[in-house]
């Protein structure tokens, strides 16, 4: 079975420059147009489910793809991004300095960052969100355990989470907007064939 792991398209927080995480905010006019233009990419692929996130950036970016393939999606719950941000979710991140200063003066790196230890208040913990992400990947290849190829529509930081938890990459992933990953998986081998707007760095 080949699996294409797709990250959504820009949403409205990437315009408005806020913190996204659990933030359910929709496709920007521009996502929806790079998310329909996406679809050439995997047009005749073999594709014939697609399954995505409940978070509407991911939802919308899904069913755009869906209307080209001919596929309505399934929504996993557990694929939903990670909630990074705690009490920052949805704020704009100048807004936030001004009234959660006091948050962000405890933190030393990047708020949210997947790859470090630190957790803003209300934030999920890291070994939570990655067992919930690899539960939804098991209830997806258990499902289309007999089709020829499916499509993931998720986030950036469960993308992340594949890759380190299921695919057991090491390194730091640096992701684009609708980056692709085409994965083979024959069980129980899994193994990325492709990638298209994705950077992984050499672990540190």
């Amino acid at each position: 079975m080949k699996i294409f792991l797709v990250r959504h398209g820009e949403s409205v927080d990437d315009i408005d420059d806020c913190y996204g995480g659990m933030a359910d905010f929709q496709l920007s006019e521009g996502g929806r147009r790079t998310a329909s233009d996406l679809t050439k990419q995997l047009v005749n692929r073999g594709i014939v489910r697609i399954y995505t996130s409940p978070y509407k950036r991911a939802h919308e970016t899904a069913s755009i793809i869906g209307a080209a393939l001919g596929s309505e999606p399934v929504v996993i719950p557990d694929l939903r991004e990670r909630n990074s941000y705690g009490v920052l979710s949805g704020v704009n991140k100048a807004i936030a300095k001004e009234i959660f200063g006091h948050v962000l003066s405890t933190v030393k790196g990047k708020p949210g960052d997947f790859y470090s230890s630190e957790l803003l208040p209300g934030a999920e913990s890291l070994p939570e969100f990655n067992a919930r992400v690899k539960k939804a990947f098991e209830t997806i290849a258990a499902d289309a355990d007999a089709l020829e190829a499916i499509c993931i529509v998720t986030h950036g930081n469960a993308t992340r989470s594949i890759y380190s938890e299921i695919l057991q990459v090491p390194g730091k992933v640096d992701l684009d907007l609708l980056a692709i990953t085409v994965i083979d998986y024959t069980r129980p081998r899994l193994k990325i064939e492709s990638q298209v707007g994705v950077r992984v760095s050499a672990a540190t």
